[in-house]
């Protein structure tokens, strides 16, 4: 006949009772470990009863006052090494500054008058550029003006041919007045040797002497930079 696996089951658990407190009286000072059980009902229970891992004892240290402690001390330790390696180099910076500070000041200057010395010399570059050209194309405007001066249109084909003549010259002396060229002033005004060129003097009813009374090639300037002097008469 067989026996219940439940009355197997509790005759051992009976059984390991009794040894225990048989083991128990006669040692009292050791400690008893509880032997697992051989029940395979025993064992499931036990492995349905069991309680989850405690999964938090990571964080728990994370957060344990003796770990935050530990962790602000190595912040303060990296803030003061910060702190001091910034005054190392300020120390050095103002070292440096004793020492250096009125060569760069003076490297300082120099570099900006070098600046400004290139910067003149583009100027006058350009505009030296800008005479160059005009007193070429002055050429051209005088035999426009010589013409305008000898030829008279007779017909309104003659009138129309001039037109188109004026119009190209007043298209040349508005680029000329665009790039800063100006016309300079002669007649009515006192005579100016430098930007002048008097060709004659001649008796005049209408100028005091030494007034400009008539001009016969006009003169231009850019800036303060003669192109040509204008050729004149002087009033005597």
């Amino acid at each position: 006949m067989k026996l219940p696996l439940t009355l197997i089951s509790a005759c051992i658990a009976a059984s390991n009772a009794f040894q225990v407190a048989v083991f128990s009286q006669s040692s009292p000072s050791l400690t008893v470990r509880r032997q697992p059980s051989t029940c395979l009902h025993a064992e499931e229970e036990e492995g349905e009863g069991a309680a989850p891992a405690d999964t938090g004892a990571g964080s728990d240290i994370l957060s344990s006052p003796a770990f935050l402690r530990r962790k602000l001390e190595v912040l303060q330790s990296d803030i003061a090494k910060v702190e001091q390696d910034t005054e190392e180099a300020r120390a050095r910076l103002e070292a440096g500054r004793a020492e250096w500070g009125g060569q760069l000041d003076e490297l300082q200057k120099e570099y900006k008058n070098i600046q400004d010395r290139l910067n003149t010399q583009n100027k006058k570059g350009d505009t030296m550029a800008t005479v160059q050209v005009t007193r070429e194309m002055l050429k051209v405007l005088d035999n426009y003006d010589r013409a305008f001066g000898a030829v008279k249109p007779s017909c309104d084909v003659e009138s129309e041919i001039e037109a188109d003549y004026k119009a190209t010259h007043e298209d040349i002396m508005q680029t000329l007045r665009d790039l800063g060229v100006e016309e300079i002033e002669t007649v009515g005004i006192e005579f100016d040797y430098e930007v002048h060129q008097a060709v004659m003097q001649k008796p005049s009813d209408e100028y005091d002497e030494g007034i400009v009374c008539e001009e016969f090639q006009k003169g231009f300037k850019i800036g303060d930079t003669l192109i040509r002097a204008s050729m004149v008469a002087v009033a005597a």
